[in-house]
């Protein structure tokens, strides 16, 4: 094992507070000379915020360690999509895009992009916005499919709500960037410069963490700190090849 992309909310991190076990099963990877990326579908913060919210937790980590949908999003936009764009979604993801030089509006009916995000303090402005940005737009997307997002004050509803309701009412599907799409996949291996049968993908997630390591063929490990549970394994179609307790099982890995 030369490398790990490893999930942060409900793995590491559940708020601001590191996980029981995380700071060994992190140490533990360093220490066998694994090279980590962390990378989060939570797209209200950009990858060098992700970085500092690490660090403020206590987690030694880089700058080019830290990877979120935003920032994914954003790169993703300024390949192939027209500006300019328009954000149903936090001022992380208008940041990132701004940061890659894309151009953002605030009118919808100007849109060449419409991307939709999770927005804490949504209205139903906001959900009109999307819809005619969307509707206008000559490319949808959205930053990940979490449809919840694991807090510490418990499960909220995530980028994939919001986008539900946008592409309810526009009669479009996305494309979707963040974890498990196959741009992602290739983004954290070139960041690790690993190839998949010498990485592992480590979250809690089965539908995105899991999914995305089982996309290039490289071993998965679910933990159980997160929004999966083990009796929601035998309704998956999803299949990790490990299933963890918490971090510091990462130790019996390797």
């Amino acid at each position: 094992m030369k490398g790990a992309v490893v999930d942060v909310d409900g793995t590491v991190l559940r708020g601001e507070t590191v996980l029981d076990g995380a700071l060994e099963g992190i140490a533990a990877l360093r220490d066998a000379g694994v090279r980590i990326v962390f990378f989060s579908n939570n797209p209200t913060t950009t990858s060098d915020d992700l970085a500092r919210r690490l660090r403020n937790a206590g987690v030694e980590v880089d700058e080019d360690e830290a990877i979120t949908s935003a920032t994914l999003t954003a790169e993703y936009v300024a390949e192939n999509c027209a500006s300019p764009a328009h954000v149903t979604g936090e001022e992380a993801v208008v940041e990132a895009l701004e940061d890659a030089e894309v151009s953002v509006t605030e009118t919808p009916q100007e849109a060449h992009t419409s991307v939709v995000s999770v927005d804490r303090r949504l209205q139903y402005d906001d959900i009109r916005a999307g819809y005619l940005a969307t509707i206008a737009a000559d490319d949808y997307v959205c930053t990940d499919p979490d449809t919840v997002v694991p807090t510490g004050e418990g499960d909220i509803p995530g980028s994939g709500a919001v986008e539900a309701a946008v592409s309810r009412a526009a009669g479009r599907e996305p494309v979707v960037v963040g974890k498990p799409s196959e741009y992602a996949a290739e983004a954290v291996l070139d960041a690790l410069r690993t190839s998949p049968d010498e990485t592992v993908f480590v979250g809690d997630r089965l539908d995105t963490d899991i999914a995305l390591g089982e996309s290039v063929g490289a071993t998965t490990a679910l933990l159980l700190t997160g929004v999966t549970e083990e009796k929601d394994l035998q309704a998956s179609e999803h299949r990790p090849d490990h299933v963890l307790d918490g971090f510091a099982d990462v130790r019996d890995l390797l």
